[in-house]
């Protein structure tokens, strides 16, 4: 899926802008008509330039255009619930839980100077959404979803690294409903 995402809280102090630089992708397996389990794995990419910016360290302090940069990789093992069937509707909602570890990059370079951290966080993902099956047999179709992305990341004035994701994709199954291998 194509997820453009939206900085939210601390978040917003180091970067502001939106972004459209986000993909994912997930795997669910039916336990039965409502309930899915499975696993997501993400890519989200923030950037802003800041044209002239003060940057204050130990000894001193530099003025010049700054780039600041967030790169983050959740990867997480998900749980949804599905309110309808696809026998019954032609929308099938759902809310969805997200937990697992996020890598996070986070850079900033003011003229020369460099600044780097590199971590594994815990991270949260609340998600609501629609699946819009499609085809004869009802094999693929569209999901639409909305997802609140959290990451315990203490790091550098930013307690928690949060943002919010929106998503169109295309989805299919692999296998029909209550089928086993």
């Amino acid at each position: 899926s194509m997820e453009p995402a939206t900085p939210l809280g601390d978040m917003r102090n180091f970067i502001e802008k939106s972004t459209f630089r986000g993909l994912s992708g997930s795997t669910n397996w039916f336990l039965n008509d409502h309930i899915t389990v499975g696993a997501t794995f993400q890519w989200t990419s923030f950037y802003q330039k800041e044209d002239r910016e003060t940057w204050m360290f130990e000894g001193g302090a530099v003025t010049a255009t700054a780039w600041k940069e967030f790169y983050l990789i959740p990867m997480y093992a998900n749980a949804k619930y599905h309110f309808t069937n696809e026998l019954d509707s032609r929308l099938l909602p759902y809310v969805g839980f997200n937990v697992g570890v996020a890598y996070i990059e986070q850079l900033a370079t003011v003229g020369t100077y460099e600044f780097e951290n590199k971590v594994w966080k815990f991270a949260l993902a609340p998600e609501v959404g629609t699946l819009i099956p499609m085809g004869m047999e009802k094999s693929w179709g569209l999901n639409l979803m909305l997802r609140y992305q959290m990451a315990f990341y203490n790091e550098n004035d930013i307690n928690l690294l949060n943002f919010l994701n929106y998503s169109i994709g295309v989805y299919w199954k692999v296998f029909k409903r209550g089928e086993r291998y």
